[in-house]
């Protein structure tokens, strides 16, 4: 359980902990792996320094990325972030952010800083866990591992699990296993727009969707017209940068009035989108 080891105000700053960590142990690797080289086969060539120093530019942009999260964590660390009952189901917006591992991870917080719950895989194969290092995150994802969503204390809240190969048919489940919808997606069809079907437990569409393809901007409307969700990739309301120091930060804004089970299928569908996003 996330929240067990550390105060929720803390995930924050756990997280760029977490990333700096992860970064220094990469350029370690980097700069272990190019002292290997030199040793074994000294460079006698222009071409063959080219290629150390491509490598040991990796290493220096990898130890960037390093002191840059140590730096975010030093701004972050004594923030004092008063703890939330709100579970995600209450909320109308949503700030995801993806979390260091093996496979791809996401942290959940309100824009206060709020940290309200995590998405990860279950059960991963021990024989994975070497792809992880070969494949990008919307790759990875193909690989039909299921997912689960946690509410802050660490509560199941329901699972997701792609299939398919054409197109990405992301299975949404309740905490017993029961299955309460699915989430079809054209992938392929084109490079500029993304579109797929939300759909209940009886196969009826409930949203259709549709996506930016290089950004991923989307505002999500039923039949009605009403707006289930919205994202628009680079804005970030600046009030609460001080707490998230990144870049970019992503915020959904999510209808508030939704069923239960709708809100459950859109946030699986929301979920599924940010976790094959590559950063």
């Amino acid at each position: 359980m996330v929240c067990s080891m550390m105060g929720v105000d803390r995930m924050i700053a756990s997280m760029y902990d977490r990333r700096a960590k992860a970064a220094w142990l990469v350029t370690a690797v980097i700069f272990l792996i190019t002292v290997i080289i030199l040793l074994i086969d000294w460079p006698d060539s222009s071409n063959d320094w080219g290629t150390i120093a491509s490598i040991g530019f990796v290493g220096l942009a990898m130890a960037g990325v390093a002191m840059s999260s140590r730096s975010k964590y030093n701004e972050v660390k004594d923030i004092h972030i008063p703890e939330t009952a709100k579970s995600i189901m209450e909320l109308d917006h949503l700030v995801l952010k993806k979390d260091v591992g093996f496979f791809p991870r996401l942290l959940l917080f309100e824009k206060q800083g709020h940290y309200v719950g995590t998405v990860k895989p279950l059960h991963i194969p021990f024989f994975l866990y070497p792809v992880s290092f070969l494949l990008r995150d919307s790759l990875i994802m193909m690989i039909p591992l299921r997912y689960g969503v946690f509410s802050y204390d660490g509560t199941l809240l329901f699972t997701l699990k792609r299939t398919g190969m054409k197109d990405s048919r992301v299975h949404i489940y309740d905490p017993n296993g029961e299955n309460i919808g699915v989430y079809v997606q054209e992938d392929f069809r084109s490079v500029t727009k993304v579109k797929g079907r939300l759909k209940d437990e009886e196969g009826q569409v409930i949203l259709p969707v549709e996506m930016k393809g290089f950004s991923g901007d989307f505002s999500l409307f039923d039949e009605d017209g009403e707006q289930w969700a919205h994202f628009y990739n680079g804005y970030f309301p600046h009030t609460y940068t001080t707490l998230f120091r990144d870049m970019d930060n992503d915020i959904v804004d999510i209808k508030e009035d939704l069923s239960q089970k709708n809100k459950t299928l859109l946030l699986a569908m929301i979920c599924y989108v940010f976790l094959e996003r590559s950063r």
